[in-house]
């Protein structure tokens, strides 16, 4: 008989542990080692496995699972491997199973989960276990994927396909299935099984599920290219329907008749699978199925989302969806100037049209200066307006790259040779994307055509004013959840930044107001719209991170809002003349500033 090794990662677990290695040595046949990794835990997790028995390898700092199982591997001595998750307890003859499937042939031998808790810890858990169990009861058989939460495969075989990618947290069961699947037959099988402490919190359940669903779609091309079919939780007519239900909710602003598909398509999700949910019914009844179904539903919601989020990572995708988005906006352009021709043409030939272009380059630039000292004000630290230029200005080019890591990056680098840690220029950074982006959105309320709507911007700026920590909250939360280093701010400095940004953002609608006029808007009727519509389109383009510098989506957003105002071929034509100006204005001021830069040429080319 082949020695058997039980490779257990473990992270924080306390509560689990103790039963999962109780499993384990419960079983009709006993293996001869259980390894558990302790992946730099917090809890006393590595001391109470030394006390249960087990050989402990401990990580001196949290590496994942896929360290952790590499890790585990490394220390074994078994011709058999049998993975264990440490919120697990196999039953009790799992590992004879294993071995006795392994001998069919098979490269991977992997289990399904009870469909009772290991813990009942309410109704999110009974969720995630039946659902977990059901799929994977009904997948039983020879699957293209592996998984590695209770699974069993010969030394040999993972010397082969080597070991889990180490940068994996999540998802790494897929990627490791695209090796092996090729080479070696995979098993899943409810001869092995186990009772698992599923997440029993709904908002960590769904996060855990939109970082799952972020490999999704790359898994599905792969396999799609190799000729294999891919081993999926849910029903891919499911998955569809509630993609096309958001869809519809969102274009419902649009067209009212939109909610009518919407719930066409929740119907449809709901009938996509009735296997599921005679299961549900007959092991928990007919009101806790009603609960089951509102639960699976915001599921998919996570898993269409991670799965977008993980498609527009790949490049070629995110190439597509920026090109067709700009094309698009250029022939909705085209065409508006195509149907009314002579508008456009009359409007150009007015007199004023020069002093109104200069204007509106001016205000533009000036816009842009007052930004800068909105994110100046925000450093918590005085440092020349110069000095403060180059950095801001230079950061600002970085837009036209698809992300935002471009604009950080440079802030940092350009900031050392002035004392300014990256802690500092960090916090300065993401509180002016933040601050830049509410009253962007604040101030494109103008562009409503009803009047008391102005009411709103004005109780949003008093509320910011009087509680800056609105903002300083979100952003110190988004900022450790990136994993980047911030300081806290003052209130003093928050209002500061608030204030300018709004200002900037006045500034800079007088150029499109120009715009507008020099094309033939009325000059009183234009100046509201105008400044709410620039600030709107520019924070709308802002948030599509995959088009550079919103290119086609804030033109788009320009000729909605203008539409009050000016026909929509001019509008058309002014979105495009706004584009030419905002260009111009920030070359020229980029170019002004860097002219007077003390930084050397290889500090700000490390810096680019």
């Amino acid at each position: 008989m082949p020695r058997v090794s039980v490779v257990i990662p473990a992270y924080n677990r306390v509560r689990t542990l103790p039963l999962c290695l109780d499993s384990v040595a419960r079983q009709t046949r006993t293996p001869d080692e259980v390894i558990v990794v302790d992946d730099a835990s917090t809890d006393g997790t590595a001391d109470l496995a030394a006390s249960l028995g087990a050989t402990v390898v401990r990580l001196p700092v949290n590496g994942g699972v896929s360290v952790a199982r590499n890790a585990g591997v490394a220390a074994s001595s078994g011709e058999v491997l049998f993975f264990l998750d440490s919120d697990e307890a196999l039953a009790e003859h799992s590992i004879a199973n294993a071995l006795e499937l392994l001998a069919g042939g098979y490269g991977v031998v992997h289990g399904v989960i009870a469909p009772e808790p290991l813990i009942d810890d309410g109704p999110v858990e009974w969720y995630k276990t039946l659902h977990a169990y059901f799929w994977r009861k009904r997948g039983a058989g020879e699957v293209p994927t592996a998984f590695f939460a209770q699974a069993a495969m010969p030394r040999h075989v993972f010397d082969e396909v080597g070991p889990f990618k180490p940068e994996l947290r999540d998802s790494e069961d897929l990627e490791y299935s695209e090796r092996l699947a090729p080479r070696h037959r995979i098993l899943l099988t409810d001869r092995i099984s186990a009772r698992h402490d599923e997440e029993h919190r709904l908002w960590p359940m769904l996060r855990e599920q939109f970082r799952r669903s972020l490999l999704l779609g790359e898994t599905l091309f792969a396999a799609r290219r190799s000729g294999r079919t891919s081993l999926t939780a849910n029903r891919p007519l499911g998955i569809l329907a509630v993609g096309l239900m958001l869809v519809a909710l969102g274009l419902s602003l649009l067209s009212p008749w939109s909610l009518v598909a919407a719930a066409g398509f929740l119907a449809l999700f709901t009938a996509a699978d009735p296997g599921l949910l005679s299961f549900v019914a007959r092991r928990k009844g007919i009101p806790f199925l009603l609960y089951f179904l509102c639960l699976h539903l915001l599921t998919h919601v996570a898993l269409v989302a991670g799965a977008v989020v993980g498609l527009l990572r790949l490049r070629g995708v995110r190439v597509a969806v920026a090109t067709g988005m700009v094309v698009a906006a250029a022939v909705a352009v085209v065409l508006l100037v195509r149907h009314d021709r002579a508008v456009l043409s009359a409007a150009l030939a007015r007199p004023r049209a020069l002093p109104l272009a200069l204007l509106a380059l001016v205000a533009n630039a000036v816009g842009l200066w007052l930004g800068m000292l909105s994110w100046r004000a925000l450093l918590g630290r005085r440092i020349p307006a110069l000095a403060a230029g180059r950095i801001f200005f230079l950061g600002q080019l970085s837009k036209y790259l698809p992300g935002r890591v471009w604009g950080v990056v440079t802030h940092i680098e350009l900031g050392r040779p002035l004392g300014m840690d990256a802690a500092r220029m960090t916090t300065a950074y993401l509180m002016s994307l933040g601050i830049t982006t509410l009253t962007g959105f604040v101030v494109g309320l103008l562009a409503a055509p009803l009047t008391y709507a102005l009411a709103a911007p004005v109780a949003v700026l008093l509320v910011l004013l009087l509680w800056p920590a609105l903002l300083t909250a979100p952003v110190g939360w988004v900022a450790r959840r990136v994993g980047k280093p911030v300081e806290p701010l003052p209130g003093s400095a928050v209002r500061a930044g608030v204030l300018t940004a709004v200002i900037s953002w006045l500034a800079s609608g007088v150029h499109l107001w120009a715009v507008a006029v020099a094309l033939g808007a009325e000059p009183a009727r234009a100046a509201l719209p105008s400044a709410g519509a620039f600030a709107l389109a520019t924070v709308a383009g802002s948030l599509v991170l995959i088009v550079p510098d919103g290119w086609g989506v804030r033109e788009v957003a320009i000729v909605g809002a203008l539409a009050t105002v000016l026909p929509p071929a001019t509008a058309a034509a002014a979105a495009v003349a706004s584009r030419i100006v905002c260009v111009l204005a920030e070359l020229t001021t980029s170019l002004a500033v860097l002219g007077t830069s003390k930084l050397s040429t290889k500090e700000t080319a490390h810096a680019v």
